[in-house]
């Protein structure tokens, strides 16, 4: 992993020379029964060039108590969600916090020191909600995969007028899950990350991506900085990256079909994605790891997926 030395930013400096207060920020890293890799983490968190973060650990449902003495030893505040999801565990640490922004990163990745500084700089908007960026591999990957925000190298930002704005939040457009950070007031009135979406799931993907498009259909902002990065493991071997591919396709028919049944008033929109995505299935070959026979296996297998989780839900609700 490279060396990454402190870089003043924007939000710091202005801040310190005008006298304004910074905002409070709290980092939650959810966790599940990994601790050479919560350490790792939090290591780099405590190296952030942002002052006084405040962060939280959140167990969730891990098999032995190693996460508490790991977040004691970093002066990191613990709590612990028992039902297994990693969107709960998001929620409940986001409401756990009394921070003015709550960010988030996985328990294995690791920050670079100005992570935070980038991030939090885009709340100087206060129609911006949510910010993500940039998530770069930590080693060079064999199956020659270096990073996966498919939002470009270029800031940007999303609202409701941005061009095809419900295919970009809903299918990774915008950023991915282990690089966010949102405004604490937000999670008053919205329901968080969807709990049925996301690791520890049936749909186990989609759901940052499902809380951006909350989140516009809103009629608040996100935004996507390159300034902001952290290091992420990615698959050793073309074995492991072709396993990962297989689960992200089956993830994201499953959050489809999702998309499809509740979200009707979108449906004009997700049908025209889905044109263009299997024109683009059909004249190229856009996932090298899975032939085109292993990316419809998967497809179905999402679809299934969604139909026992509505089953599932449905009967929870009729309880």
């Amino acid at each position: 992993m490279r060396e990454i030395l402190p870089t003043p930013t924007h939000v710091i400096s202005q801040c310190i020379g005008s006298g304004k207060t910074l905002p409070s920020c709290s980092v939650i890293v959810c966790t599940r029964t990994r601790p050479e890799q919560l350490k790792q983490c939090l290591q780099g968190i405590r190296q952030l060039c942002y002052p006084n973060v405040d962060v939280i650990v959140v167990d969730n449902a891990s098999d032995n108590d190693a996460a508490k003495p790991i977040a004691d030893a970093w002066n990191a505040r613990y709590i612990q969600e028992p039902a297994i999801g990693l969107s709960r565990s998001r929620n409940r640490g986001a409401r756990f916090s009394q921070a003015e922004i709550v960010a988030f990163i996985d328990d294995d990745a690791v920050p670079n020191t100005d992570w935070l500084c980038n991030l939090i700089e885009e709340f100087s908007d206060p129609s911006v909600m949510a910010v993500t960026g940039v998530i770069s591999a930590m080693t060079p990957s064999p199956a020659g995969i270096e990073q996966y925000s498919r939002a470009g190298q270029q800031r940007r930002a999303f609202d409701s007028s941005t061009d095809d704005w419900f295919a970009l939040a809903n299918f990774g457009g915008i950023g991915d899950g282990a690089n966010m950070a949102f405004r604490r007031k937000v999670f008053d009135s919205w329901d968080g990350f969807n709990e049925r979406l996301g690791l520890g799931t049936a749909v186990c993907g989609s759901e940052e991506h499902n809380a951006y498009f909350e989140l516009i259909k809103r009629g608040h902002r996100v935004v996507f900085t390159p300034r902001s990065v952290v290091q992420h493991p990615f698959p050793e071997t073309s074995d492991d990256a072709r396993k990962r591919s297989s689960r992200y396709v089956a993830a994201g028919c499953a959050y489809m079909a999702r998309l499809f049944v509740e979200e009707p008033a979108y449906r004009r929109d997700l049908l025209s994605f889905f044109r263009k995505a299997l024109v683009r299935r059909i004249r190229t070959r856009r996932d090298p790891l899975l032939t085109r026979w292993q990316e419809l296996r998967a497809f179905i297998r999402g679809v299934r997926l969604y139909w026992h989780d509505r089953h599932d839900a449905q009967l929870k609700e009729n309880r």
